[in-house]
């Protein structure tokens, strides 16, 4: 169709100073160099495509999961969560003041019925460490895992799993630890994010085997090097591969 030398020249909606022949293929509005984005058929304006991304249906995976794209948030603030939790207990608090204060103590645990009066205990020992190679290594095998589960479940989803998983090497700890020797380390939680992703592959069909065999050879190792806490790494270990699995059944059943 010719153009009316007449008639007004059509201007961008959001930048109406500027002139532009370009209109999007979805509403028909001009839109200026700025406000064009190239979609599967001609261009379209930014408000046609943030609208169809909002109205978007979320892409779910052959889990059942809805993904998580982009950055890992939560791997990495947990990940920070611990840096800061090392640097204040070290430089700050002082070593031997921080396990004092933040350490799961299996039989001060049992004497108090499990829980005890210092509840935190259960939650903060999944953040304590002795030195610079305990946390270095914990961080990587966290950021090796999470990086690969976060997005696979979700944020929340992810959160949860490594929140159950803590938990659960803290109720081991108590349940199966004797003496009052101090526990702490992420080591728990991190098994079982280590059995979660097991349980994912076998879901998958795919080879699980050499990663039951390394995560089986640190369980064992525990049993005979002193300072590590074994009980913590086979109950995040069972819990986190528990937690997997009921996350698979629930969204197996969910509608649609």
């Amino acid at each position: 169709m010719a153009h009316d030398p007449g008639a007004a020249a059509p201007t961008c909606p959001r930048h109406p100073d500027r002139v532009s022949y370009v209109r999007c293929q979805r509403c028909g509005r001009p839109a200026c160099p700025e406000c064009q984005k190239p979609a599967a058929v001609g261009i379209q304006c930014v408000d046609c495509v943030r609208e169809a991304k909002a109205s978007a249906r979320p892409m779910r995976n052959r889990l059942g999961f809805t993904m998580a794209h982009g950055t890992p948030y939560v791997t990495f603030g947990l990940i920070a969560a611990n840096v800061i939790a090392y640097l204040y207990g070290t430089y700050v608090l002082g070593w031997q003041s921080w396990w004092i204060d933040w350490a799961l103590f299996p039989g001060v645990g049992k004497e108090t019925g499990g829980l005890g009066i210092e509840w935190y205990r259960w939650i903060t020992s999944g953040f304590l460490h002795s030195n610079l190679l305990h946390i270095g290594m914990n961080m990587f095998v966290l950021w090796q895992f999470g990086s690969q589960l976060e997005p696979l479940m979700g944020r929340l989803r992810f959160g949860l799993l490594y929140l159950a998983s803590l938990l659960g090497g803290s109720a081991a700890i108590v349940l199966l630890g004797t003496g009052a020797s101090p526990h702490g380390g992420a080591s728990g939680a991190i098994f079982g994010l280590i059995a979660a992703y097991a349980v994912v592959l076998m879901k998958l069909r795919l080879d699980y085997r050499s990663l039951i065999t390394t995560a089986g050879l640190w369980l064992a190792l525990g049993l005979v090097i002193p300072n590590i806490s074994w009980q913590g790494h086979l109950g995040g270990a069972v819990v986190g591969g528990l937690t997997m699995l009921a996350m698979l059944r629930w969204v197996e059943r969910r509608p649609g």
